[in-house]
């Protein structure tokens, strides 16, 4: 009998094996997954996740080739993923043939050179994403064994692409090493469209991602913990947060729980566990029992503010999300210069340039006169927290999320957003920034209803024929709140901005406006514009 049937088991709940349905997925690693999917989906080019080993990469991996694989409504396209394990070789040559063996590119001979291979690669991909309407995505893992000489083809593969979008998707899971080579490689580094760093869990984060493994595995979801808190503690003061570590370590202590015939694991039963593992000399056990010491000591002073709002399933309330040492910290996606055709589109009163009168306020008036919020958005199908946040701040992190939390007090987990909820939005005075009156902007929409202006921002937004757009929230003490979709560029003439609305699509140029003389006191979100 297997021994996790002993314990009332339907499965193996701390398998070495990356198993997607047991991902806990916290704020770091949803953002991170919708990340990726949302690139790849939207043909973005490479991406890279560097994190420690045991952090939790390869699971990653493997769920987000599983929701690659899910059809979205409204996108016929069909995705492809291909998966290269090793990228372990010795040179160039070996690197492209894998690749192409990896791709199925299978019309190569044996006297093939190195740049044959490249270009029959660049046929499949040009047949694939082309003729096919297929997207293919290359995901890579234990990215840090990529030989240096080789990364420069990694170079040469993302400059495969059309007009409109790149025809490989190239997605790196690598260790921290890898961040040299590519420090080393400016011209690779400038590719990169989104840069993750995975870290170890907290303790809290640690022991939801225990007790939701054993939920899952379990015959009853709902029984009680396997796991003492005082055994989560030396699980944690034994393993850092490194969930392989973790994983590993648990699934010693359920099998000395059945050696011992034990219900419930406690600190004794999993420091016996960590002893039978290693030797442990005297100044070990000093040094382990001073950090375990300290851990208790911290977990004390923080249990003031995490045991009030703890709910009996150890699942993240919002005062837990706020103290749970998450950092949802990323590197704002860069943003692919798309072309576009220039149209014939006379100027005409459609297009007339709209200016805005200016007040001469002071700017050093107190920022306390704004409102505290933009409005509401009611969440639709595939709508999330953190692209809310995205679009409209210009990026994320923990500071972001503590605030959409507190104004959203009705939402019990951020990572879950349900259809048809509404989400209000803060005007964060801290995140904004003084526009210039002498600012010109191209203004695709405009409206002083956040939700009406966002929904068309997102019907727009990754349209193929549009050059780089976002949005812009807006306030000033005359007008107060306006929301704009903006051209992601700002115009030293109004006669280039004019310019800019000729190349439009025709049934864009036809309602864009160019916006000039702002009132002195003008603030606006969103971190990425002008930048």
């Amino acid at each position: 009998m297997e021994y996790f049937n002993l314990l009332e088991f339907k499965k193996e709940p701390f398998s070495n094996s990356p198993e997607p349905e047991f991902l806990y997925v916290f704020p770091q690693q949803s953002s991170c997954l919708q990340r990726l999917e949302l690139a790849c989906r939207l043909r973005r080019g490479l991406n890279i996740v560097i994190g420690p080993v045991g952090a939790g990469k390869t699971t990653l991996c493997r769920k987000l080739i599983q929701n690659l694989s899910l059809q979205v409504a409204n996108d016929a396209t069909v995705i492809e993923t291909f998966l290269l394990l090793d990228p372990a070789v010795s040179g160039t040559y070996d690197f492209v043939k894998t690749v192409a063996a990896v791709l199925g590119v299978f019309n190569i001979g044996a006297d093939d050179h190195e740049w044959q291979i490249k270009e029959k690669i660049k046929t499949f991909l040009f047949d694939q994403g082309v003729q096919q309407k297929k997207n293919i995505v290359l995901i890579i893992d234990e990215g840090q064994k990529i030989p240096e000489n080789c990364l420069e083809i990694l170079r040469e593969f993302l400059n495969y692409e059309t007009n409109s979008y790149k025809l490989l998707q190239i997605v790196i899971f690598a260790q921290p090493e890898f961040r040299e080579h590519l420090d080393a490689r400016a011209n690779l580094l400038d590719r990169v469209n989104y840069l993750h760093y995975l870290k170890p869990l907290s303790f809290w984060q640690m022991k939801v991602m225990v007790e939701h493994r054993i939920s899952v595995a379990s015959i009853q979801p709902d029984r009680s913990s396997l796991i003492s808190f005082g055994g989560m503690i030396a699980i944690y003061a034994a393993t850092g947060g490194y969930p392989r570590k973790v994983v590993s370590l648990c699934h010693q202590v359920l099998l000395l729980m059945i050696i011992r015939r034990c219900t419930r694991a406690d600190w004794f039963l999993v420091r016996s566990c960590i002893k039978s593992r290693q030797s442990a000399s005297g100044t070990k056990r000093i040094s382990w029992a001073m950090a375990a010491m300290v851990l208790i000591a911290g977990l004390s002073l923080a249990s003031a503010f995490y045991w009030k709002g703890t709910d009996i399933k150890g699942h993240f309330p919002n005062q837990e999300r706020l103290l749970s040492g998450i950092d949802m910290k990323m590197q704002a996606p860069s943003v692919t210069n798309l072309p576009v055709a220039a149209m014939p589109v006379a100027l005409q009163t459609g297009n007339a340039v709209e200016t805005i009168p200016d007040a001469h306020q002071n700017q050093d008036q107190p920022r306390s006169e704004m409102p505290d919020r933009l409005g509401e958005i009611v969440i639709k199908k595939r709508m999330t927290f953190w692209w809310l946040m995205e679009n409209i701040y210009g990026e994320t992190g923990r500071e972001l999320t503590e605030k959409m939390i507190l104004v959203n007090p009705h939402v019990k987990d951020i990572n879950d957003v349900y259809y048809g909820i509404t989400a209000k939005v803060p005007l964060i005075s801290e995140k904004t920034h003084w526009l210039k009156p002498e600012t010109i902007i191209v203004a695709l929409d405009k409206s002083t209803e956040l939700e009406k202006i966002y929904y068309s921002f997102i019907e727009k937004k990754d349209m193929n024929s549009m050059p780089p757009m976002l949005f812009l929230s807006l306030w000033n003490k005359r007008e107060g709140r306006q929301f704009i979709i903006a051209l992601n560029q700002t115009f030293k003439s109004k006669d280039e901005a004019g310019e800019a609305i000729r190349r439009l699509p025709s049934e864009f140029a036809g309602s864009a406006r160019v916006l000039s003389q702002w009132d002195g006191d003008t603030v606006y979100l969103n971190s990425r514009f002008m930048q």
